[in-house]
């Protein structure tokens, strides 16, 4: 296996508030890193800088091979990356099969016989054939989490960022997002994941990293961190949650 993402000795600031202190994260390849602990622990920050949709201010992030604060064609760099946000971002006046579309045809990546045909094998996998004319308002929240997913495999990315895709869900429709990514993580898709879902990130992860006030505070695999946590703070979030 090789380091598909490095990013070393990460800081970033909003303003004066300083959101991730010396944060350093190596993934391999067809690695599943789960970052749990508490809200504004800096979690979804980190995500979010790994896609360039954040900056830096100290550091570096390597992904693929290039330091990505050095790539001026963003769109060209994301379109190795898939990122599932907590809120779905489909686009309303698109089908299904519109927002599954849109990017890689309008990128000239696919033409759209071809991004038809590839995003028809993607609902299917997802379980939602019968959707792909249908329009986001009337699905539900779940289906839409799971549209979201399939329209960020369209690109054929080589990583996954997930950004808590469960939290903005009713419970009985969690099950269902976790499916999915149970099976793409399973098919050894590289994932690094954002979640509140103790379960999935025992049973799926490589490797869980607790973050606490934009530091790592431990990190290790599931067994050594859900059975042996080292530190009070990581004991304390997990009696917490668990």
């Amino acid at each position: 296996m090789s380091a598909i993402i490095e990013a070393l000795h990460i800081r970033k600031l909003f303003g004066d508030l300083e959101v991730l202190r010396d944060m350093s994260v190596t993934v391999e390849e067809g690695e599943v890193v789960c970052l749990i602990g508490p809200s504004g622990s800096g979690k979804s920050t980190f995500l979010r800088c790994l896609n360039r949709l954040e900056n830096i201010q100290g550091g570096t992030i390597k992904v693929l091979g290039e330091d990505i604060s050095a790539i001026k064609e963003v769109n060209r760099f994301r379109a190795n990356i898939g990122m599932v946000f907590q809120h779905f971002n489909l686009f309303p006046n698109y089908s299904v099969l519109g927002n599954m579309t849109l990017a890689p045809v309008t990128l000239k990546k696919y033409r759209r016989q071809e991004a038809v045909k590839k995003a028809e094998e993607l609902l299917l996998q997802v379980g939602l054939s019968d959707k792909r004319d249908v329009y986001p308002v009337t699905l539900s929240g779940g289906q839409k989490q799971r549209v979201a997913i399939a329209r960020a495999l369209e690109m054929n990315p080589k990583i996954m960022l997930f950004d808590e895709p469960t939290s903005a869900l009713d419970p009985e429709m969690v099950g269902e997002v976790l499916d999915v990514m149970r099976k793409l993580a399973q098919q050894g898709m590289t994932m690094v994941v954002v979640t509140h879902e103790m379960g999935f990130a025992r049973d799926v992860a490589d490797r869980v990293i607790f973050m606490d006030n934009g530091y790592i505070v431990e990190e290790g695999t599931p067994r050594e961190l859900f059975e042996h946590p080292r530190t009070e703070r990581c004991q304390a979030f997990l009696s917490s949650v668990q």
